[in-house]
């Protein structure tokens, strides 16, 4: 297949290009860079197993009562252009599988993955991680809300190495074809997370709060425009707040209505007994009305508690059993510190100004003070019993560089990669 639906020719790299027309400029490399990598993919073959996911729903019936039955793609009858769609986003590794188990449970729909099937239609509910680099934009215009879930930087940071070790670093979809069944079986080695942590956290710290952003702002892009990966390596880096205001994603009022989120969902208070019902209650409202049939509400707090039991491995207890428990990968002080002073941040930004009175603001805020108390308690025991420090190493930096790039995750905008890819006319000032 050729890649011949934007003409590169049009554009001419220049050094300092004004904010909306290299926006526009980044968003067509973007969409050819995506395009290049889309069509390698659709080459794989079919998986079906991904597709017909077995799972199971609870459906009540006006006693609070619930029984089994299987999840279908969409509603019957339906070919999903009738459905008000809904997108759920998270950083990565911040419980969305829980998530979308609990909602095909009180809907008895699907939710589609961005990432894998590419060559199925992502229609009625997907979940994806966009615009982290390790989500990807597959939907189109088929989405019209989005559900934004929030996890414990302090947890979905490690979490976040856990899953992508599993998936052995992989950076192609071919190769997380083939590591699939590795998910949800072992956590990172150690030497694998102290490397990782050290490398990436300044950026993912930094990327964990932007994906707030970037939904709260109905699309605020924190990349430049010519970073069609969007991982902020070099040649490019992140924007600042000197560059304010950010330009808005195209995605955002064009592909779908609103990248603002209808609800804020806590995975920490999804996975609780406790909160687990009234949180799920929340993702419930958002779908009711919206040509998805949802659980009625007397149903939802027997749905969860079935479900939270029933459903089939894997789920993320199953590292537990091949290797060390979560507790394990810590983080330094100084890295707790740097948490503790984001949430701060954050807490103070979605508190003050246009978002003193604003709903979901507000659920932000009050998940961010009990992280925030967590990541306290945390710092005192380390200053009570503090961590052995390490030898010096003036190779350090250098060896970490080394060690991600052999992962397949550094490096990404090599001069080889770029050329190859039919842009370097348009991108190669950069390298200079």
């Amino acid at each position: 297949m050729k890649l011949s639906a934007v003409n590169l020719k049009a554009f001419r790299p220049i050094k300092k290009t004004p904010p909306i027309v290299s926006w526009r400029l980044g968003t067509t490399i973007s969409v050819v860079a995506t395009m290049f990598l889309l069509l390698n993919f659709l080459e794989q073959p079919f998986n079906p197993h991904l597709t017909h996911r077995k799972t199971f729903i609870y459906l009540g019936d006006g006693d609070g009562d619930c029984e089994w039955t299987d999840v279908d793609g969409l509603p019957e009858g339906s070919t999903g252009d009738d459905i008000h769609g809904t997108l759920f986003a998270s950083y990565p590794a911040s419980g969305m599988r829980v998530t979308w188990q609990q909602t095909e449970g009180i809907t008895g729909v699907k939710v589609y993955d961005d990432f894998f099937n590419l060559a199925s239609p992502k229609i009625g509910m997907v979940k994806t991680q966009y615009p982290h680099y390790e989500g990807f934009w597959s939907y189109g215009t088929n989405l019209n809300q989005v559900i934004l879930l929030i996890r414990n930087p302090r947890w979905a940071l490690p979490s976040y190495l856990t899953l992508i070790s599993e998936l052995n670093f992989a950076h192609t979809w071919e190769l997380s074809y083939e590591q699939l069944s590795n998910v949800f079986t072992k956590r990172a080695n150690m030497s694998d997370w102290i490397k990782w942590r050290d490398y990436r956290f300044n950026d993912e710290i930094r990327l964990w709060g932007l994906q707030i952003d970037f939904y709260m702002e109905n699309g605020a892009l924190y990349w430049e425009p010519y970073d069609f990966e969007r991982n902020c390596q070099y040649p490019f880096s992140f924007l600042n707040d000197s560059d304010k205001p950010w330009p808005q994603d195209y995605h955002c009022g064009n592909d779908i209505d609103s990248c603002y989120p209808k609800a804020i969902i806590s995975f920490e208070k999804l996975k609780s007994p406790i909160t687990g019902p009234e949180e799920l209650l929340k993702i419930a409202n958002v779908i009711r009305g919206k040509n998805i049939t949802v659980m009625d509400e007397d149903g939802i707090n027997c749905m969860w508690h079935e479900t939270w039991v029933k459903t089939p491995a894997p789920s993320n207890d199953d590292r537990d059993a091949n290797g060390l428990p979560r507790e394990a990968y810590n983080f330094t002080l100084a890295q707790m510190y740097t948490i503790e002073e984001k949430l701060v941040e954050y807490e103070t930004k979605y508190s003050t100004g246009i978002w003193t009175n604003n709903m979901e603001a507000q659920d932000l805020v009050a998940n961010f003070t009990l992280y925030l108390g967590d990541v306290r308690d945390e710092i005192r025991q380390m200053k009570d019993d503090p961590p052995p420090t390490a030898a010096p190493n003036v190779d350090y930096e250098q060896q970490l560089v080394e060690w991600y790039d052999s992962k397949g995750k550094g490096n990404r905008y090599s001069h080889e990669k770029v050329q190859a890819m039919g842009i370097w006319d348009l991108v190669k000032h950069f390298y200079d």
